[in-house]
Parts: structure tokens; C-alpha cells; sequence
């Protein structure tokens, strides 16, 4: 199949904006399908290092850290970590690879001269464990790894990868060492010990309790434990000794804290003291003089540390910041990572500048107040920074609870819902900000008149640029408005007052998810929103609609005017336009689709808690089991991410944010934030005169697939070579479209030039076409 050959000048005319794409953040573009996590690099639990290289686990991930230039490297699910959430690492010389314990007592052997991970789910999955898994310590001999855990000690094969035995007993294991051919183990009723090579050493019968007849103190827990100077030290309650195989020799202690740990990865001994949160290190040198070597890095909540042997410390923290103290020049270096405070998200914004706006949890389960102080996260220019009560102490009891945003339309500014606070407006952490609650305006509290809660649900603009608010619990108005012109105002005739979640149809009606089991509210403001006299309201429940449950959790509004409402028991839509208030035509409509040969209704049996179109019109749903996407009219599923077949850190999905402009798909789970360069973007009525294809010039060593940008929506694309021969033919997803960069027969395309045309029709006397083209060098 041929097409007309092209006019060269035209080429050459196009020539110059095919390859106009930059990027001036800090983050580089993701290439389609990819995925990059958004997790927090602020602070850390644990600390190890090899010869050449440290690592700081953090709560979700591990940064690696070379000595030599501190350049750091990150290590995540998306790098082939099995989990998140970390509560150890170590470094095994023997075998040259990193141990990684995680909250869930999952297990991972890391070996960084390949990258290459191992996953040793057994702990975790052994439903005869019942219980305590959590893994307290470790300790390794040569090649072997003898893990204390909550119900026992369990030795593990590094090299191999295998467990080698269990020992199962009956009460926690804090601490274990391998000293003088003998096991010992800490628990909490004291320490005990067996012959390396006892013939059965899982039963725990035969190990031998060291109580006061040797020397120990009877029935007291043992919480860490380490070999240093050809001794076994032990850490019991506040006081830490040293024992000699015969004789246990109390060393030093402190008056009001505990061992927590102890430590020999350099010549010294590191015994970690610690109270509740609070705590200190001292180190013991080889010679025997003892300091405590932490108060010059301000690390007032120490979770564990190394001395690399040139008297250079490592200190995980569970303050902000990573710790590193030179001791020969009394220097300390605090150094965070460009990421999020932490790991938790309640609602995705993305401004009209591709801003990224995060709030973090507000009320609880029952929506009672938290007063969480997280605040919220901005991703802007590729650096993200927070806006709390640290930012703009100015607002108070504002910054608690803040889980609601929305950028305004026209950029700089936004606006941040509180259920504390009210609505707070501002354009940057730092810059003088606004507040709007009960005290300043006819805002209202929450339930009874005297109140100090302010409590805000819900923020959406309309097409007029009026922020409507969800006023949760207003006893008399909860529906309220801040109109463009700066006016704010509320509504007293809604037959609702606990009004969640609201967005803003084509028509100008405002829907609202009704807490407690309420359904759904629609408001019509009128043709005069200053006039209540024209005002209507309609409650949608389970007596008078298709809604299988009156437990709503979420809406969203595709691009053709619908409503889809989440549910607890799937999905319906309301395809009602101007008749949204007719109770007999406007029922909803659950979508019947076939899974594994069974009819049934559209994800009725998942719990839907957030839904986001993308510019394609298909629908993102975030549920408890993962991530659905569904083609545009719900019938057919696109894909489903979980974290088995995908990067995504947790199945509880809180919320789905899109950039229409670049197809980036930000989704929050409960373990953290990711996003996914997805294959749709908005797409204008008209082509683009400036559409470009991306990567361009596509180079030998790429694989994936190539973009079409700035494209119609749903533009009808053809591909050729330079003599015009046809190679793809296919649509656009909303504005951009996919090509894998093969031919026809499967075959790479060959180098060469390619012409690409995109043609739209905004009616049938005035077709749109464009031409671009992109280089294809093998």
C-alpha cells in the first residue's frame, strides 16, 4: 500500500520540531511502561557495609552509599527488591551478599557485584507459624546465618540459599552468637546455649539455660549480643557484660536505658542504648576506652550503627536524616534524598503545570479527627518539598489533617482541605498562606455549634473556576462555594450534611459521596448561584438506583459527562447528562461483563476506593485488591497491576492521579507512592502543529516502544518509510500514539526515516491532519 509522496520542503518544514522534547527536572522522562517509586528517603532504621560500600535501610527501601564519593544508588521492588517495609539488613562478607528482613518477615539475600535477589518467603508464608515471625537480629559464621526471630532460631545457608534447621522455642529470640564452638541465644527469659555441633540441635530441650548458678541473672531478658576481643558481650536490661565461656563480668551500664544492640562491623564494639524512643552510642575502642560518640550528630533516636575503621560512623536514625560523624575531625554530615517525607498518601493532584500534589492520611476509619501533622508533599520541578505547620507555623491547627487538594486551574495556586483546619489557600511551602474555617468565615463546624473543628471533605472546581467544598458535618449549610471572585458562601437546604468526597460535571451539577452509608448527593446550583430559589438536590441510594450498596467510596467524571461511582460492591455509572435529577430515567447502570466465562456485574465483588480517567476515556479503579483498568465503556479490561505481576508496593490502592499532558499514572498505595508512564494522554479536538515522536532518533540499543505525541483524541495514525510504503496503521489513545517500531511482519523497521500521519475530523467538511516523522538507526 502506497501514500502520496510527500513535498520534501514540508519535511524539512517539520524537520525542526521532531525531536522538541526537554526536560529540565530532576527526574528523567519514564519511557512508556515504566515504572519509578516516590518513597521516602528521610530517615532510617537500620545501617551496614562491606568494604567499599554502606547501606541504610529505610522504612520501604535501601540506599546504597559508596564510601569513596558518597554517591548513593536505590534500591526498591522496581530495582528487584522482593518487598517493602525493612526492619534489617547485614552485609555477609563470606559470601559477599546483603541480608534483607522485612516487616512482614519476608527475606531477601541481595548480591550487589550482580544485582541479582533472591526471595526467601518461607518465614513468611509457614502457616504453622503462629505468632511472632518478626526477625530480631542476626549473626553470621563463614558462610552461615543464624536468624533470631520471635518464635526461635532459624540457620540459614547463605551461599545455598537453604535453611539448615529451626529451633522452635516457645519464646522470643532477641539476640544470638556463635562463640567458642557454642550457640548462644537471647531470650526473654535469659540466655542459653548449645554445642555448635549438637546432633539435633532443633530440639530445644537439649540447650542449657545460663541462669545464677552460672553467674547470670535469673530470668532476665537478653536483647543483643556480639563477639569482640575473642568475648562474648551481652547486653541484659541496662547493663552490658562480657563472658568468657566460664565467667560473666559486668562491663558498664547505663541507669535508664537498655541494650538495644551491639554491633562489630569495624575493630571497635557499638553498643546501642535506648529508652522508649529516645536513646544514645557509645563506642568502645580497641583499647578498651569507652565513649559515647553520637551526641555531636544530634542522633536522639538511634536505631542502630557502624565504624567503617578509620573512626567514621554510620548512624541509622529514626529522626530525619541520614547521619554520617567523622570522629578524627569531630564533623557530622546529615544528608536527606530528594523524595516525600514518607510513604503515606490520601489524595493525588496534578496542577495544570504538572505539579504534584500529595496529602497525607486526615481522619480516621470512624471520621474522627487524627490530626495528623504530615501535611502535604509537592513534587515541583522535579524537587519535592512539604507544606506543614514547619513551612507556615501561621496556620496553626490547619496543617493537621490536611487530605484534600486541588490545584487551581490557572496554576500557581492551591488549595488544601483540613479536617481540623478548614480550607487553606496558598502557592508555595514557606509563602504567606491563607485559611478559611469557622472563626473567619461562614464556613461551619463540625456537628455541635461549639466545636473547634473545621472539618473540609471535599474541593473541586467547575469550568468557572468556583471551588466547591465539602463543609462535613456543617450542622446547617454543608455544601459551600469560593467564587472566582474571591466571595465565599454556603447552601442551608441540602438534605445531607456529611458530605465527602465532590466533582463537578459538564453540566455544572456537583456530586457528592454521602458518608455513613449515605449514597450519593446531587446539587444543581442553578443558572444563578447566588439565587437559592433555584436550587435542586436529589439523594441517591440503594431504594432508587442501581447502586448495590449504599457505602460509597468514590466518583469521577470520564470525558464524555458520565458519573462512575465506586462502591464496596463494584462500579455503576450514571450516563444521565441534563436528566440527573429525573429519579425514574436516571437510575445508574451496572455493566454486565464476562470474567473466565461467567457473566457478571463489573467488579462487583472488589471494594472500588478510587477511580481516575485517563485521556482515552478508559477508567483506572484502585481497589483493595490492586489496580483495573477498563476500556471506556467498562466492558473489556485493559489491565490489572498487582504487586505479584507489577512494581506496585501494595494491593490497598488510595488513590489514582493521571497528567493528562504526559500519561503518567500516579497511584498511592498503603506502602507507598509509585507512578507508571501509561499509554494515554489528553488529546484536543484538532491536532497539534507541533506534534513529535519520542525516543528520536530511535538508536540501536532501544527496545520500547515509540511515542506519537500532541496528538487529536482517538487521531486515526498511519506510519510509512520515505517511498511511502505502509508499516502501522492504527489510533491514538486520547492524544498520543503507541508504536512498537516494528513492520508489519513483526520485523524491526529497518533504518531509515518514517513519516507519520495523524488525521482527525472536527466535522466532515474540515478534516485535521499533521505530518511528523521519526529516525529509526539500527
Amino acid at each position: 500500500m502506497r501514500i502520496a509522496t510527500i513535498i520534501v520542503f514540508f519535511i524539512f518544514f517539520l524537520a525542526k520540531n521532531s525531536f522538541a522534547q526537554t526536560d529540565t527536572t530532576a527526574f528523567p522522562p519514564l519511557a512508556i511502561a515504566e515504572w519509578r517509586q516516590h518513597l521516602p528517603w528521610q530517615r532510617s532504621v537500620y545501617v551496614t557495609q562491606s568494604t567499599d560500600k554502606v547501606w541504610f535501610a529505610t522504612e520501604w527501601a535501601i540506599v546504597e552509599i559508596d564510601k569513596s564519593d558518597r554517591s548513593p544508588r536505590f534500591l526498591t521492588r522496581t530495582d528487584g527488591l522482593s518487598d517493602v517495609g525493612m526492619n534489617l539488613i547485614r552485609y555477609n562478607n563470606a559470601t559477599k551478599s546483603l541480608l534483607v528482613g522485612y516487616s512482614n518477615s519476608n527475606l531477601d539475600i541481595y548480591k550487589p557485584e550482580d544485582g541479582s535477589v533472591i526471595n526467601l518467603p518461607f518465614i513468611k508464608k509457614n502457616v504453622n507459624i503462629v505468632g511472632d515471625k518478626k526477625l530480631y537480629s542476626v549473626a553470621f559464621e563463614g558462610k552461615f546465618a543464624y536468624l533470631a526471630c520471635g518464635f526461635g532460631l532459624l540457620k540459614l545457608n547463605m551461599e545455598r540459599a537453604e535453611v539448615v534447621y529451626t529451633v522452635f522455642t516457645d519464646v522470643p529470640v532477641y539476640a544470638t552468637a556463635v562463640f567458642q564452638n557454642q550457640i548462644y541465644i537471647g531470650t526473654e527469659e535469659g540466655v542459653y546455649r548449645l554445642p555448635d555441633d549438637d546432633i539435633n540441635p532443633a530440639d530445644f530441650s537439649r540447650w542449657q539455660m545460663l541462669g545464677a548458678a552460672d553467674g547470670f541473672p535469673a530470668g532476665q531478658a537478653a536483647g543483643a549480643m556480639a563477639i569482640w576481643q575473642n568475648q562474648l558481650f551481652v547486653g541484659i536490661k541496662n547493663k552490658l557484660y562480657s563472658f568468657d565461656a566460664t565467667t560473666l563480668t559486668e562491663v558498664s551500664a547505663s541507669g535508664d536505658r537498655d541494650v538495644f544492640y551491639l554491633t562489630t562491623e569495624g575493630p571497635g564494639l557499638l553498643i546501642g542504648w535506648k529508652r522508649g524512643f529516645d536513646g544514645y552510642i557509645d563506642y568502645r575502642e580497641p583499647s578498651g576506652v569507652q565513649n559515647t560518640i553520637h551526641w555531636a550528630c544530634d542522633a536522639s533516636k538511634p536505631f542502630y550503627g557502624i565504624e567503617d575503621g578509620t573512626l567514621k560512623f554510620w548512624i541509622a536514625d529514626d529522626s530525619d536524616q541520614f547521619r554520617y560523624y567523622d570522629r578524627t575531625t569531630d564533623q557530622c554530615e546529615r544528608f536527606t534524598f530528594n523524595s516525600p517525607y514518607n510513604h503515606k498518601s490520601s489524595e493525588i493532584a496534578i496542577g495544570s503545570g504538572g505539579a504534584v500534589y500529595v496529602t497525607t492520611p486526615g481522619p480516621n476509619s470512624g471520621l474522627g479527627a487524627s490530626f495528623n501533622p504530615d501535611g502535604l508533599y509537592i513534587l515541583k520541578d522535579g524537587q519535592w518539598n512539604r507544606f506543614n505547620s514547619a513551612s507556615n507555623p501561621e496556620l496553626g491547627d490547619a496543617t493537621k489533617d490536611m487530605w484534600k487538594v486541588a490545584p487551581h486551574p490557572d496554576g500557581e495556586k492551591f488549595y488544601i482541605g483540613s479536617f481540623v483546619g478548614g480550607v487553606i489557600e496558598a502557592t508555595a511551602p514557606g509563602t504567606a498562606a491563607k485559611r478559611f474555617n469557622k472563626n473567619n468565615s461562614i464556613l461551619q463546624s463540625a456537628g455541635a455549634s461549639g466545636s473547634d473543628i473545621t472539618a473540609i471533605a471535599g474541593l473541586a472546581f467547575d469550568k468557572d473556576k468556583n471551588l466547591w467544598i465539602s463543609n462535613y458535618s456543617a450542622p446547617s449549610s454543608p455544601v459551600a462555594v469560593l467564587k472566582a471572585d474571591g466571595q465565599l458562601r454556603n447552601f442551608s437546604s441540602s438534605p445531607q450534611n456529611r458530605l465527602l468526597q465532590v466533582v463537578v460535571d459538564q453540566n455544572g451539577y456537583k456530586w457528592f459521596v454521602v458518608g455513613f452509608q449515605g449514597g450519593v448527593m446531587v446539587y444543581d446550583s442553578g443558572a444563578d448561584i447566588d439565587n437559592p430559589a433555584d436550587d435542586r438536590y436529589r439523594v441517591i441510594n440503594t431504594a432508587n438506583s442501581e447502586l448495590p450498596s449504599n457505602t460509597v467510596n468514590c466518583l469521577a467524571v470520564d470525558l464524555d459527562g458520565d458519573i462512575w461511582v465506586g462502591t464496596q460492591q463494584g462500579v455503576v455509572s450514571f450516563e444521565c447528562g441534563t436528566n440527573a435529577f429525573d429519579e425514574k430515567n436516571c437510575t445508574g447502570r451496572r455493566r454486565i461483563v464476562n470474567v473466565d466465562g461467567f457473566n457478571g456485574y463489573l467488579l462487583e465483588t472488589e471494594d472500588v476506593r478510587t477511580i481516575a480517567i485517563d485521556g482515552a476515556n478508559r477508567k483506572w479503579f484502585g481497589t483493595s485488591n490492586g489496580v483495573f483498568v477498563e476500556s471506556p465503556d467498562g466492558l473489556t479490561q485493559v489491565a490489572n497491576y498487582t504487586n505479584t505481576n507489577s512494581p506496585l508496593f501494595d494491593n490497598n490502592i488510595t488513590d489514582i492521579a493521571i497528567n493528562g499532558k504526559t500519561g503518567e499514572v500516579w497511584i498511592g498505595t498503603e506502602k507507598g507512592l509509585i507512578s507508571l508512564r501509561a499509554q494515554a494522554t489528553d488529546g484536543p479536538r484538532v491536532n497539534s502543529p507541533m506534534a513529535y515522536a519520542y525516543p528520536n532518533p530511535v538508536r540501536p540499543d532501544y527496545q520500547g516502544p515509540i511515542a506519537i505525541y500532541g496528538l487529536a483524541r482517538d487521531a486515526n495514525v498511519k506510519i510509512t518509510d520515505i517511498s511511502g510504503q505502509l508499516v502501522y496503521e492504527g489510533k491514538a489513545l486520547g492524544g498520543q500514539a503507541v508504536w512498537d517500531g516494528r513492520d508489519y511482519k513483526g520485523k524491526r523497521a529497518a533504518s531509515g526515516v518514517y513519516l507519520i500521519y495523524a488525521t482527525s475530523s472536527t466535522n466532515f467538511e474540515s478534516p485535521d491532519a499533521i505530518i511528523t516523522k521519526v529516525v529509526i538507526l539500527n
